[in-house]
């Protein structure tokens, strides 16, 4: 299962049987295993990323234990992990034993996944021995597997009394707060954690994303390096360590960690070329980011993955566009659309390439499409930013207007309106929304501006903002 922490003596069991588990299949020897210990195993590879390995371990022991429902459970549970889910459910209709703890989980896995909640909670309410510590752990983690944290707490509450000083209750629930977004209260948990064991790296890649979510990317460092000098092989701490040099605007060192990531098999080969592609472009680096979004498509189309290449496909489009190259941006925006004529994110940023080159009547006619396919704040939002960003501020003003309106409390939308009136020197709209942002624009920050504007030749706009003064007043 993915992200279950491993207790430190049980951990170094595991990297014993690993080691004799590998010695025995290069030496072609047979080894007989606890079906237990091989499902264990399997997890452990696969919390490790080693996908193939973990599967290779699973069926071994299905020769040895024929039909085990551990080790069955256990390979659809790498097959989740490793986004197979087709190949996991096939495991799980065809098991025969429906009535044992971890057969419901994995089943109420998949009725989560499918909308049916209330017929999953009903299943694991008939779980036998779900006040023990084990049931109470997988089902906490397969609420997280399935985007409901909050609901693997509320779980992990019901046992918090008998096993709240428990170190794998400890882990799953530092597990879920750091999913349900309560980064405080995870980074103490992780803390904890690592008091009790401080040589498991997951303990410190969890405080290290904790620290990064938080945007103290210093210590998320700290803590990856940490982590490393545990387990040198733990991609997640190479991965989280490249983010974290991303964001500080070192590539070499990001880099240096994906390709890392990448020699352990824990990024596909095309990642590195992927993560530059779309750094140059945030920073509007168009050939640089185009040269790499090339690199990565020649990868996917190599491999006929067809579910990344549209992504790839509409954003080289708009480099090509942003370097006055028009038809082949067009080739690549008919490419994604051609793959996915139903996704409405491609779409718009089509549009963005036609406002590009000035045509601003087919712009409008790819941001209908978008908005037929899905009526989502969130495409409202995109373009209304390529709007902005193009100078068109009045259909911004309407696009941001349609998010507020599905949404009152979609992030940022409130400022962006108040910072959008202000520049359409609309009094009454800016006070407004500006009365709703989560940190208003200050009387000083208004004086000030206008100081500045008393003093130059926009006499206008200085004008406006005494207007704006008075009415904040």
């Amino acid at each position: 299962m993915n992200n279950k922490n491993l207790l430190s003596g049980r951990d170094k069991e595991l990297q014993q049987l690993a080691e004799q588990y590998e010695a025995a299949r290069e030496a072609k020897k047979p080894l007989y295993m606890d079906a237990d210990d091989l499902a264990d195993l399997a997890d452990w590879y696969s919390v490790k990323r080693k996908y193939n390995k973990a599967i290779e371990v699973a069926d071994y022991g299905l020769q040895l234990h024929p039909n085990n429902t551990s080790l069955l459970i256990e390979k659809a549970y790498i097959y989740i992990d490793d986004d197979q889910s087709d190949k996991a459910r096939e495991i799980v209709e065809n098991l025969d034993d429906i009535y044992s703890s971890e057969s419901k989980i994995i089943r109420a896995h998949f009725m989560l996944e499918d909308g049916e909640i209330g017929e999953a909670e009903d299943l694991l309410e008939t779980i036998e021995d779900k006040e023990e510590l084990t049931s109470l752990i997988d089902v906490a983690y397969m609420y997280l597997e399935v985007g409901f944290p909050d609901k693997a707490i509320e779980w992990l509450n019901t046992g918090s009394e008998k096993h709240g000083d428990s170190e794998a209750y400890l882990a799953v629930m530092a597990d879920s707060k750091f999913a349900d977004n309560s980064f405080p209260e995870a980074e103490k948990l992780y803390n904890r954690l690592i008091d009790i064991n401080p040589y498991s790296a997951p303990y410190w890649v969890g405080l290290a994303k904790c620290y990064f979510e938080q945007r103290i990317l210093d210590k998320a460092i700290e803590a990856c390096d940490y982590a490393l000098i545990s387990d040198d092989e733990f991609v997640d701490a190479y991965i989280l360590k490249g983010h974290c040099f991303q964001q500080l605007g070192n590539d070499q060192e990001a880099v240096d960690n994906y390709e890392k990531a990448k020699e352990l098999n824990g990024v596909s080969p095309d990642f590195t070329f992927t993560f530059l592609a779309y750094t140059k472009l945030a920073r509007n680096e168009w050939q640089e980011a185009l040269d790499n979004f090339e690199k990565a498509i020649e990868y996917n189309e190599g491999i006929n993955d067809y579910a990344i290449l549209p992504d790839l496909y509409i954003h080289a489009a708009l480099c090509l566009a942003k370097l006055k190259k028009k038809r082949k941006a067009h080739q690549y925006c008919k490419k994604a659309i051609t793959l996915e004529p139903d996704v409405a994110d491609l779409y718009v940023i089509e549009g963005r390439i036609y406002f590009e080159e000035d045509n601003s009547k087919k712009a409008f006619e790819s941001w209908n499409k978008a908005i037929k396919i899905s009526q989502h704040p969130d495409i409202w939002h995109e373009i209304g930013i390529h709007s902005l960003e193009m100078g068109a501020l009045e259909f911004a003003k309407y696009a941001f207007e349609k998010v507020s309106e599905l949404d009152p409390h979609y992030e940022g939308i409130n400022e962006r309106l108040a910072l959008l009136y202000m520049v359409l020197r609309d009094k009454e709209n800016f006070v407004k929304y500006n009365s709703r942002c989560q940190n208003p624009f200050q009387m000083e920050e208004f004086e000030a501006v206008l100081d500045e504007l008393s003093n130059s030749d926009d006499k206008d706009m200085a004008s406006y903002m005494e207007k704006v003064i008075k009415a904040l007043k």
